[in-house]
């Protein structure tokens, strides 16, 4: 399946790695602007912001930053345009499905040499691997989020299933899905599979790496392998047997509080923050949850989404700029931030705060216990996670690649080694692509390093 809409971003691509132009620099009135920019803060973050603002500029008198917020979904259109006229941010954030997208491009600087310390030992070491290109370091890892295993325990109950059996990993709750689905005609869980697709990520969670290397050292698509096609059958027949509702296959993230809070689905694996739209959607199925370690593959791993944050390699100021960026994802900055919002912290020593050990007495007054029994949960469980997100800047095109053939297999029939062998094309041309956009930007190609492969977790602690 052709998709034209890649060639554009490619050609977008080569025109933000040839920018050499910066973006602030000394204003008339001798002081020196910082531009920031972040995803949809405002206004729920904006005192929290001017705080830390505030506070870097009286650390460096003479310097005043300026922020712009930016709604999630016009992030990237205008990040190009500002970087293609010129006047790219000095820093900016973005998801990380966006970040390797512009850093393959050079849009970022590299700043191994240019932090005050080792990052390593300020970062969580899963959360700051999303930021590597190669054997570059091109973004810090500010907040971030992971899973937790929402359970509504009535509803179980109701159906008589002990909800103390519930499995932590996916293979085994698949098999429970099968015969809960045999003897109650319902579906236990759901997961989107076909929008915002899941399954590659669950794919490498697994242990199952859907890329490889050629004998000229070019990074290929791997997904027609026997094991790929036999794991990903298995979630095909679970869907197409109607053990998963069936907008697993239409609809992405936003389907998983419908089906939840109408009790259709009696467990999810998604974020802490899930919680509290529960508790406003349906104070019944609230009080019928409980939290638990989340679902992970065969790896033991949870999977972790970051907001990286990026120095832009055209800024006039990158000393200053990267001083920013550092600052801005400081311990200290991010509980702060995790205080105000459902987020995790991508700094270890944060997590020592006893905010992360269970709910608050603010909490517990207002009868959401439950909000940080999940926190601490979370917290726990991100000592072995990792963002199963390939640092490959066409990683969105690929998924999005996926998501269009795999829905054949689940809503048409079409046999799973079919799709696969043409996901297998599809990914070959985009990574062509992507490979010759570099090579004219003057970038290595890219790497089977870019493709997360941990080892498995430790033995429960």
């Amino acid at each position: 399946m052709r998709n034209p809409p890649h060639r554009a971003i490619v050609g977008v691509l080569a025109i933000l790695a040839a920018i050499v132009s910066g973006s602030c620099a000394d204003r008339p009135d001798n002081t020196t602007q910082i531009e920031l920019w972040t995803i949809s803060l405002r206004p729920a973050f904006t005192e929290y912001m001017h705080g830390v603002i505030s506070s870097f500029e009286q650390e460096h008198p003479g310097v005043t930053v300026k922020w712009v917020d930016v709604p999630f979904g016009a992030i990237e259109r205008k990040f190009i345009a500002a970087a293609a006229a010129g006047r790219a941010p000095d820093v900016i954030n973005l998801s990380d499905l966006m970040f390797a997208r512009f850093a393959g491009a050079g849009a970022f600087l590299r700043l191994d040499e240019a932090l005050p310390s080792d990052p390593h030992d300020r970062y969580h070491r899963g959360a700051l691997a999303i930021g590597r290109l190669g054997d570059g370091l091109y973004a810090l890892p500010w907040y971030l989020t992971t899973q937790a295993r929402i359970v509504n325990a009535g509803l179980l109950a109701d159906r008589g299933t002990d909800p103390s059996t519930i499995a932590s990993d996916w293979p085994t709750l698949r098999k429970q899905a099968v015969e809960y689905h045999q003897r109650t005609g319902q579906s236990l869980f759901t997961q989107p599979l076909g929008q915002d697709s899941q399954l590659p990520v669950m794919m490498l969670a697994d242990g199952l790496v859907p890329f490889r290397t050629d004998d000229e050292g070019r990074l290929r698509a791997n997904l027609a392998t026997p094991e790929i096609v036999a794991w990903t059958t298995d979630w095909v027949e679970l869907y197409r047997s109607g053990a998963m509702p069936r907008q697993a296959a239409t609809n992405g993230f936003e389907h998983l509080i419908e089906v939840y809070q109408e009790e259709r689905v009696a467990v999810l694996n998604t974020g802490a923050n899930f919680l509290g739209r529960v508790k406003d959607a349906s104070r019944r199925t609230y009080d019928r949850t409980e939290v638990a370690s989340p679902i992970v593959g065969s790896l033991g791993r949870a999977h972790i989404a970051i907001m990286p944050v990026c120095v832009s390699s055209s800024s006039r100021i990158p000393e200053l700029a990267t001083e920013l960026a550092w600052f801005l994802t400081s311990p200290a900055n991010q509980l702060d931030f995790c205080r105000l919002a459902a987020i995790l912290p991508s700094t270890p020593e944060s997590l020592s705060d006893p905010f992360f050990a269970g709910p608050t007495a603010q909490e517990s007054a207002d009868g959401i216990e439950k909000v940080g029994q999940a926190r601490a949960i979370v917290a726990e469980a991100l000592a072995d996670a990792v963002a199963f997100t390939p640092a490959l800047e066409c990683w969105p095109t690929l998924r999005r690649s996926f998501n269009e053939n795999i829905k054949r297999a689940l809503l048409s029939g079409t046999p799973v080694d079919r799709v696969l062998a043409d996901v297998d094309r599809d990914w070959n041309r985009i990574l062509d692509e992507a490979d010759r956009a570099r090579l004219r930007a003057g970038a290595p190609r890219m790497s089977i390093d870019a493709i997360p492969t941990p080892s498995p977790a430790e033995a429960a602690r």
